[in-house]
């Protein structure tokens, strides 16, 4: 019978400190406050400061989807979806049906938003406009300009985030500019059909010697796409060393659902004072429709 009252009294006493315990956690949880997140590596571009998509989302209560052959994101939130493409600036946001169409209850009412800058993967990751991407998910986001620091807050939650040097220290004079950029664009575009008599005079001040005897072998650069302006931020791989990449809608597909879409990757050396195109990759691939305006050539 003693022993009996000891089991009981100890059963009862470890409840207690448990129960204790779990009401000290609480008490702590709420003590502690707003929960703070840093990021790092934030990046600008056209006045919008870029942040890795994942530690951004995450917090605000978002999931994150990537397809990398596709290079298309999906951040779920609730009944909220949003479709973002590297290489371009438009949203497509998917929320419940509004009953636009009767015949198709289930499909969803969609819009298109201008970030005002693309989606980009640098050095592997999935960088997104962060006042778009943080307003869409029901935070604001506060700009802090003597300590450069933005924070998206959403209920407590406080995502700091500072853009970070570069991690390639580039002289100032050696800077690949939007403006070379958008003229050894130019110079690409008129290499797609190009005389072999006038190639080297006319390219060598925008291309290696190796990439002048490509183009000329090829008998011009093999690609179907025509590219606009450069709108992704450059990626320094070295001193002398660079690359940038551009997309461009070829067509859409046959039910009109999927976009076809080439992408140019142009790898650049600097050499002789000037940024030269040494290389040029091409690939296909497909998208939700709606991220680019496509026009048939004419």
């Amino acid at each position: 019978m003693k022993k009996l009252k000891l089991l009981l009294w100890i059963t009862m006493a470890t409840t207690g400190l448990e129960m204790m315990g779990f009401a000290m956690n609480e008490s702590a949880q709420v003590a502690a406050g707003p929960q703070s997140v840093a990021v790092q590596n934030a990046e600008w571009n056209q006045g919008h400061l870029l942040v890795p998509v994942r530690p951004l989302i995450e917090p605000l209560g978002a999931r994150l989807e990537w397809f990398p052959t596709e290079k298309e994101l999906v951040i779920r939130k609730n009944d909220l979806t949003i479709r973002l493409a590297a290489n371009f600036k438009r949203a497509i946001v998917d929320t419940p049906s509004r009953g636009e169409f009767p015949e198709y209850p289930d499909l969803p009412h969609r819009e298109y938003a201008d970030m005002g800058a693309p989606v980009q993967v640098l050095n592997g990751s999935v960088y997104v406009p962060l006042k778009f991407v943080a307003a869409a998910l029901g935070a604001t986001v506060e700009w802090d300009g003597p300590s450069k620091l933005a924070t998206a807050i959403l209920e407590g939650i406080r995502i700091q985030i500072k853009p970070s040097p570069s991690p390639v220290s580039m002289p100032g004079t050696q800077k690949l500019t939007s403006a070379r950029m958008k003229l050894l664009s130019d110079k690409l575009n008129e290499a797609q059909n190009l005389d072999a008599k006038y190639v080297s005079a006319h390219y060598k001040s925008y291309f290696t010697e190796r990439f002048i005897r490509t183009l000329i072998h090829d008998q011009g650069l093999q690609a179907a796409g025509r590219y606009k302006d450069p709108i992704t931020l450059p990626e320094y791989t070295g001193k002398t060393a660079a690359t940038f990449t551009q997309s461009a809608p070829l067509g859409n597909g046959l039910t009109g659902e999927d976009q076809y879409i080439e992408d140019r990757t142009v790898t650049l050396i600097w050499t002789g004072g000037a940024w030269k195109v040494e290389r040029v990759d091409i690939r296909i691939r497909t998208l939700t429709t709606g991220f680019a305006e496509y026009a048939p050539m004419k």
